[in-house]
Order: C-alpha cells, then structure tokens, then sequence
C-alpha cells in the first residue's frame, strides 16, 4: 500500500498518514508529495492508495489548496483525521534574531499564528511555501537566506537542524486541523 501525503518529512501531513497507517495494520509506503495538486494527481494515476491532505483548520479555514485540488474529483472520503497544531518560529544558527526581516511558510500556518507574529515581529514581510516542513528545508539549504525566519513543526526544525526561537506561536492554543483521507479505490 502507498499513502501519499501534502508536505514532505516533518509535515503535519506525515504525522496523519504515519497514525492512519498505523490504523491499517499493515507497512505501508509513505511518498511525500508536497502539496494536494500533486496528490490528487498521483491518486488520479493510481500511483498511490490513499491521500492525506488538510481540510480544515479552526483559525484559518478552508484549506484553499486541496479545496481547489479536489474541485471536479469523485475521490472517497473514507477517514476524516483531526489533530491539534503547534507551531514554533525557527532560524538559521548564529543569526542574530534582530536581522530576520522574513518569515516563511505554509498560507495556513502564517495565518494561524498571524498575531503572534505581528506582536513579535510588527516590520517582518511573510512569504508562502507549499509546506511548513519544505520552509525548514529551505533555509536548512541556503536556498531561503539567513535574514528569513521559518514556521513550522517542532520535529520539521530540528529534523533540518535549524535554532528554535519560539514555541507555541499558534494564537489559539486549541488550534486543529482536520485532514482527509482519499481514494479512488474500492474500499
């Protein structure tokens, strides 16, 4: 069996699809997709089982992407998966948190932690990546410069050895997001 999931290692998307493959009683391969176009298409051409992609989030809504990615799809919902998201700030080590100028992530995350941001950081400029997890990798690569700060997972920044400035940043501390579980296939 082949789960597909939004995000890639560290995502919160991998956290759902490790627990539903736990719920299958069977090894499973999990492939990182990145994000829900790329997940419908791999459901599409039967390149994988299943597929894990967010839904829905308390503090910022509807997720637009899988919304938009599931528009004209007969996928069956066959698990809805809800857990709670915690979000924590990143940089690069040995950068001074007074040069960061930006901070990266997913649209949901920097809409869930959108006050605690302009609190902390009221001048930072926000730029949207595909995944939490994919901003960590990132920066961890130079491929985001060292005035960029990141949002993501506890495990994503320390997975891609990044400095952890804050935890919890999420503005409700009852913050979820639900995530379906998809297929094409009889189940």
């Amino acid at each position: 069996m082949k789960i597909g999931y939004q995000g890639i290692e560290g995502s919160n998307s991998e956290a759902v699809a490790k627990q539903f493959e736990k719920s299958l009683h069977k090894e499973c391969v999990l492939i990182p997709l990145v994000n829900s176009k790329n997940v419908v298409d791999a459901l599409e051409n039967n390149v994988i089982d299943y597929g894990v992609m967010a839904t829905y989030n308390i503090l910022g809504g509807i997720v637009t992407e899988t919304k938009e990615a599931l528009k004209n799809q007969n996928f069956k919902l066959i698990e809805t998966i809800r857990i709670p998201i915690h979000h924590c700030l990143f940089k690069k080590k040995n950068v001074d948190l007074a040069n960061i100028r930006t901070i990266a992530s997913h649209e949901q995350a920097l809409k869930q932690t959108n006050e605690h941001i302009r609190h902390l950081f009221p001048n930072v400029n926000t730029v949207q990546i595909d995944d939490t997890a994919l901003a960590a990798k990132y920066l961890s690569e130079d491929i985001l410069d060292n005035t960029v700060a990141v949002i993501c997972r506890k495990n994503a920044g320390e997975l891609f050895n990044l400095d952890l400035v804050y935890e919890n940043i999420e503005d409700n501390t009852s913050n979820y997001t639900e995530f379906g579980i998809y297929t094409n296939r009889e189940v």
